[in-house]
């Protein structure tokens, strides 16, 4: 919304020296997305879904939108990567907040930030994103699941070198006592696993789609991604995550039991051992909380 050349009409526009002058600056708005410069009175509904960016200057265009039609809105398992307050958020969108249909919050910190617009606290909705019918009854624990993250990557897609460090040392060890493949979500970490575990197979896809089947192999996961963890949680699967910064929080909708790099990699590995022993209660469990939790949703939504 700061750069003027960013608009569908400068993308129609021929001029000598666009390729290059593309090549250095985004001149035009090429994607398959929305456009803040569109009509957009088409738009009947306005759903921010699972998400930690739910305001800010990258939604400015929508908030404009929402605001000026005077669209429906809600909020369904936000969260937030740190505390805030309601009365800090600019006008706008705090406008649209305070019209919004329903809010409901996935963590302590947004819950407390929106606490006077009494939003509801449910899991995040990614906890549904595996339909019933392919969902797992975890019976015993044969092949676990680690979700590598890497230190190298780019900034949101990165963790800390503490954490990285803790999550090599752990999972290091995991391979030594079980059998053990990891996964990676982004494609800085593939350089790293290769290096760091040499002959380990290791999952990728550029497709977020091909990653229910990657996790349905596993009878356990491991790791510091949040919503790898959630994906396994919706086949049924349990797991551990490994919590690095505020948006941790999010893995109590998914009924991990969460770790962090002070506990130490033997601490860690004693709660890793428990839940596995466990593991078939726990999948059990995490089925019946994604019935409960999807059946409250869908009775917040009927209310509309």
């Amino acid at each position: 919304h700061l750069n003027p050349l960013r608009s569908k009409r400068v993308a129609n526009l021929e001029f000598w020296g666009r390729p290059f002058l593309e090549s250095f600056l985004r001149i035009g708005f090429w994607d398959d997305s929305f456009k803040g410069d569109h009509d957009n009175s088409y738009l009947d509904l306005a759903v921010f879904a699972g998400t930690p960016e739910w305001y800010g200057p990258r939604l400015k265009t929508l908030y404009e939108a929402i605001a000026t039609y005077n669209l429906p809105v809600c909020f369904l398992g936000i969260g937030s990567s740190y505390p805030f307050r309601l009365r800090d958020i600019s006008k706008t969108y705090r406008k649209v907040l305070e019209k919004a249909r329903l809010i409901v919050v996935r963590d302590s910190l947004t819950e407390e930030g929106l606490k006077s617009l009494r939003p509801h606290r449910l899991p995040c909705p990614a906890l549904f994103a595996v339909s019933k019918e392919d969902e797992r009854n975890v019976c015993g624990v044969t092949k676990i699941g680690l979700v590598f993250a890497a230190n190298l990557a780019v900034v949101n897609n990165r963790v800390t070198e503490d954490t990285f460090r803790f999550m090599i040392a752990l999972f290091s060890r995991l391979m030594e006592q079980y059998d053990c493949e990891l996964v990676c979500h982004y494609i800085d970490e593939l350089p790293e696993v290769r290096k760091i575990f040499p002959g380990t197979k290791f999952h990728y896809s550029f497709d977020s789609s091909d990653y229910e089947e990657i996790y349905r192999r596993f009878d356990f996961v491991v790791g510091a991604r949040v919503h790898g963890i959630g994906l396994a949680a919706s086949l049924g699967i349990p797991g551990v995550l490994i919590g690095h910064d505020a948006r941790s929080e999010t893995g109590r909708g998914f009924l991990a039991e969460i770790v962090t790099p002070a506990q130490g990699v033997n601490d860690t590995l004693r709660i890793i051992g428990k839940c596995l022993k466990e593991a078939p209660n726990l999948s059990s469990s995490l089925l019946e909380h994604k019935r409960t939790a999807q059946e409250r949703y869908l009775e917040l939504l009927s209310d509309l």
